[in-house]
């Protein structure tokens, strides 16, 4: 796994990279308290690599290894897409946790047709109209996980969400919290890496 430092919109990104040049990619981003070694810590980027997909996972805008101040989410939506765009990543599947899954849910609502398939991890931004009312522009498969103890955004909103996503699977992580896929990493591993194989098997 290769960590690399690219300019995107001016701003100094740490992005962790495999597989670079695969035709079919998983983006990664992280919640407020994390970042990308996150996920290369939990094995995720290892094991997703080893499937032959691109792996890239990046470090939000003032958090982790990056420069820059933190975004609020309807400037970290465009800057994902200029990410995406200078990385040529058109057509991947992006995963958001909490608040990454918030900046993601923005993201497809607005620029779904760039995307391959999207995974949310207990996101952000339900409480945002612009967000809610057009969850249903979001036509790529959507896979949701969340933690069945909860304490931040209880279960409930997730199966709500889960019922306004038309081509969503819901998974419940038992006794998990709120970040649930580091309580519950083999069933988030297993889910996640059946989902990205049958978005792209589909393209």
């Amino acid at each position: 796994m290769k960590d690399r430092y690219v300019m995107v919109s001016n701003i100094r990104i740490r992005c962790k990279i495999a597989n670079e040049g695969s035709p079919n990619n998983v983006v990664f981003m992280h919640g407020m308290a994390f970042n990308a070694d996150t996920w290369d810590d939990l094995g995720t980027l290892d094991l997703v690599a080893k499937e032959g997909f691109g792996v890239y996972a990046l470090d939000l805008p003032g958090f982790g290894k990056s420069s820059g101040t933190r975004l609020k989410r309807k400037q970290a939506t465009e800057f994902i897409r200029t990410f995406l765009d200078e990385m040529m990543l058109e057509k991947c599947v992006l995963v958001g946790p909490s608040m990454g899954g918030g900046i993601a849910l923005s993201y497809a609502v607005k620029y779904g047709d760039k995307l391959t398939g999207l995974v949310l991890i207990a996101p952000a931004g339900l409480d945002d109209p612009e967000i809610i009312n057009n969850l249903t522009k979001i036509s790529v498969p959507v896979l949701i996980f969340w933690g069945e103890n909860d304490k931040i955004f209880p279960v409930e909103m997730g199966k709500n969400l889960a019922k306004k996503l038309r081509n969503s699977e819901f998974v419940i992580c038992p006794k998990a919290r709120h970040p649930c896929y580091l309580d519950c990493p083999e069933l988030f591993h297993e889910k996640l890496i059946a989902f990205v194989k049958s978005v792209f098997s589909e393209r």
